[in-house]
C-alpha cells in the first residue's frame, strides 16, 4: 500500500480538519454508466486521473454525484405522490404507475438499479486507486501539505457514499448483489444476491470504519464547505439502516435489533454537534439540525413544477392530500378531521369556519391552502377560484405544496433562480429513530443507565421544538408507535420518508388506497367544506419491494428468483 499517509507527520498535517474544496457545484458532474469508466472526464485514461491530487478530487466529486434528491425526480412528481400524502395533478405522470396495476419488471418506474451500481463502482474504483497510488512524488510541490491534509478523509467518504448507494438499492429491492470490488463485465453479470441483513451488516461495518476517521464538521477549515460526509453523516446512515433492519418488513420482531438501532441513534445524539431548535429545516444550509444535504444548482425548476397553475409559468405538480392535512393537529394538540359534512375537533378553540387557523406550525411550512397568502397573492382554492377546480391544472385535492418551495424564487417576468438544498439526513430523524427503536425494545417510558432519555421524552423534544404541547398520556407500546408514525409524517412530509416508512412498517395496505381532498364552495354566508374522494388506488403487497428490472435478469440469471409476486 502506498497510500498518502506514509508521511503524515507534524510537518505535513496541521490538524485533522478537512479542507473541503470539491463540492461547490457537485450537480455539474454527471453519472457514468455501470462498468464504463469515465470518472476521468477530460483526460485520456484511467491512470491519468490519479496522476495529481486535483484530478483525484474530481474523481471523488464524481462519486458524490450519484447522491439523489427528489425535486420532482419521477417525471416531475415527488415520490410522495405515490403515497397518501400527495397526488400528482397530471394523470399521465410516470409516478402514477406506482398507484395502479401498470408497474412491472418491464414497465419500471424509479428504476435506480444501474444508477446506484454505477455509483458503487465509482466508489470502489476510487478506493482501490487511492490505496495503490503513490503521491509522495509530489512532496516538493508547494501545495503538498494541503493535499495530504485534505485526502486523509477521502477513502472514508467514499466508503460511506458506497454504503448510501447500497442502502438505496436494498430498501428498494431487498436482497441485492453486494458489489465490493471492481468487476469485469462477465464477473459482474455472475454476482449472486446477498441477503438484506448481510447488506445492512456490511453498511454498518463501513460506517463504523469511516466514523473513526471522519471529522465532526468542516466548518473550521478554509472554504467552510457543506455537503461533505462527516462522522455524523456516517453514523446517521448507520442509524437509518439499523432501524430499517429492525422494522416489520425486514424482521419478525427481534428485540436485539431494536436495541442496536436505538444505540446507533444515540451515538449521533452523543456527538453534541446537532440540535433541535426553532428554525427552517429545509433549504437552510445553516440549520443546526442539518447532517448532510445534496446541493442542487441555482434554478427555478422546482417552483416551475409546483407553483399553482394560476401563477405565470406555474404547473401545480405535487399536491398535498386531505389525508396529510388531517395529520396536523391544532396548536393545542388536538386532532382535526374533515368529514363529508365539515370539520370536527375536540379543541374548544377550533373554528370550523376558519379551519386552517392555529394549526401545528409545520402545516404552514408544508402546505399552501385556501385563503393562504403566497407571494403577495391570496389563494382561492374554492370551487371557481383561480386556484380551484374546474380550472385545468388546478389541484384536485384543494392544496398546493409549500415544503421546499423558496418563496423568493420568481418565474416571471424575469426568472430569479436560487440554490436549493435537499436534506439527506437531519437531526430530528435521529431523535425519532431513537424514540421508535427504544419504544419497540422496551416501551415509551423506559430508561436505564445506557438509555437515560425515554422514547416519550425524545418524541416530545421534536414536538416542543415545533411549538406543540408534549404528550403526557399513559401509552402502551402500540399507542406510542401510532403517535410516532403521525409525528414522523408531519415532521418529514415531502422529504422522501413516507414512501419508505409505510413499507417498512407494513401499513401500506391500510393507508395507500383512498386519496382524499377538500371541496370548498363559497356562498353568501361563507364557505362550505366537504371531504371528497379524489382517487382510488390499487395496493398489492408485492409493492413492498420493487421488481428487479427484467433487463437485469436477462443479463444475470443469478438474480433469480424475482421478488415475490412480480
Amino acid at each position: 500500500m502506498k497510500i498518502i499517509n506514509i508521511k503524515m507527520n507534524s510537518r505535513n498535517i496541521v490538524n485533522k480538519s478537512f479542507l473541503g474544496a470539491i463540492l461547490i457545484s457537485i450537480a455539474g458532474f454527471t453519472s457514468c454508466d455501470f462498468l464504463n469508466y469515465d470518472e476521468s472526464v477530460g483526460y485520456e485514461n484511467q491512470a491519468d486521473v490519479y496522476e495529481t491530487f486535483s484530478r483525484t478530487e474530481q474523481s471523488l466529486t464524481n462519486v458524490y454525484s450519484y447522491l439523489n434528491s427528489d425535486f420532482g425526480s419521477i417525471d416531475g412528481a415527488m415520490r410522495d405522490c405515490a403515497t397518501d400524502d400527495a397526488q400528482y395533478v397530471w394523470t399521465d405522470g410516470a409516478v402514477n404507475i406506482f398507484n395502479d396495476n401498470r408497474w412491472s419488471p418491464i414497465k419500471t418506474v424509479d428504476n435506480s438499479w444501474s444508477h446506484y451500481y454505477s455509483g458503487i463502482r465509482a466508489a470502489n474504483q476510487f478506493i482501490k486507486n487511492m490505496k495503490e497510488t503513490d503521491y509522495e512524488i509530489y512532496q516538493w510541490n508547494g501545495d503538498y501539505n494541503t493535499w495530504v491534509e485534505k485526502s486523509q478523509y477521502w477513502i472514508s467518504e467514499a466508503k460511506v457514499l458506497k454504503s448510501i448507494y447500497l442502502f438505496e438499492l436494498a430498501r428498494r429491492y431487498g436482497d441485492i448483489p453486494l458489489a465490493t470490488e471492481i468487476y469485469t463485465v462477465s464477473d459482474v453479470n455472475e454476482l449472486n444476491k446477498t441477503s438484506f441483513n448481510n447488506v445492512i451488516n456490511y453498511i454498518v461495518s463501513q460506517c463504523d470504519s469511516a466514523a473513526m476517521v471522519l471529522p465532526n464538521t468542516y466548518s473550521d477549515v478554509s472554504g467552510k464547505q457543506t455537503g461533505r460526509i462527516t462522522k455524523g453523516a456516517a453514523l446517521a446512515l448507520k442509524s437509518r439502516a439499523l432501524l430499517y433492519a429492525a422494522s416489520p418488513l425486514f424482521s419478525n420482531y427481534d428485540k436485539s435489533k431494536w436495541i442496536s438501532a436505538a444505540k446507533a441513534a444515540q451515538d449521533v445524539m452523543n456527538l453534541g454537534v446537532y440540535s433541535l431548535v426553532d428554525e427552517a429545516t429545509v433549504n437552510n444550509i445553516d440549520a443546526k439540525g442539518l447532517i448532510l444535504e445534496r446541493r442542487a444548482s441555482a434554478s427555478t425548476s422546482f417552483e416551475t413544477k409546483n407553483f399553482p397553475i394560476s401563477f405565470d409559468k406555474g404547473n401545480t405538480g405535487t399536491c398535498p392530500t386531505e389525508n396529510l392535512v388531517d395529520a396536523f393537529q391544532t396548536i393545542n394538540g388536538y386532532d382535526v378531521t374533515l368529514t363529508e359534512t365539515g370539520w370536527t375537533s375536540d379543541d374548544p378553540t377550533f373554528d370550523p369556519k376558519n379551519p386552517y387557523a392555529n394549526r401545528d406550525k409545520r402545516f404552514y411550512n408544508t402546505i399552501l391552502y385556501d385563503n393562504d397568502t403566497f407571494k403577495g397573492k391570496v389563494l382561492a382554492c374554492y370551487e371557481g377560484g383561480e386556484e380551484g377546480l374546474p380550472v385545468v391544472g388546478a389541484s384536485k385535492t384543494g392544496y398546493y405544496i409549500h415544503k421546499y418551495i423558496i418563496d423568493e424564487v420568481d418565474l416571471a417576468p424575469v426568472e430569479k433562480p436560487i440554490i436549493h438544498y435537499w436534506v439527506l439526513f437531519r437531526y430530528a430523524e435521529i431523535v425519532l429513530n431513537y424514540a421508535e427503536a427504544l419504544n419497540q425494545a422496551y416501551g415509551p417510558n423506559y430508561t436505564d443507565a445506557t438509555f437515560t432519555l425515554s422514547a416519550l421524552s425524545a418524541l416530545n423534544k421534536v414536538r416542543v421544538r415545533s411549538g406543540m404541547p408534549p404528550i403526557t398520556n399513559t401509552l402502551s407500546k402500540e399507542e406510542f408507535q401510532t403517535i410516532l408514525q403521525k409525528e414522523k409524517r408531519v415532521e418529514f412530509a415531502f422529504e422522501n420518508h413516507r414512501f419508505w416508512d409505510v413499507r417498512r412498517w407494513k401499513i401500506a395496505a391500510n393507508t395507500q388506497q383512498d386519496i382524499y381532498g377538500v371541496n370548498i364552495v363559497k356562498n353568501d354566508t361563507g364557505k362550505v367544506y366537504k371531504k371528497i374522494l379524489v382517487e382510488k388506488r390499487v395496493w398489492q403487497n408485492k409493492k413492498y419491494f420493487y421488481p428487479i428490472p427484467m433487463n437485469e435478469l436477462y443479463k444475470n440469471s443469478n438474480l433469480l428468483p424475482q421478488n415475490p409476486e412480480w
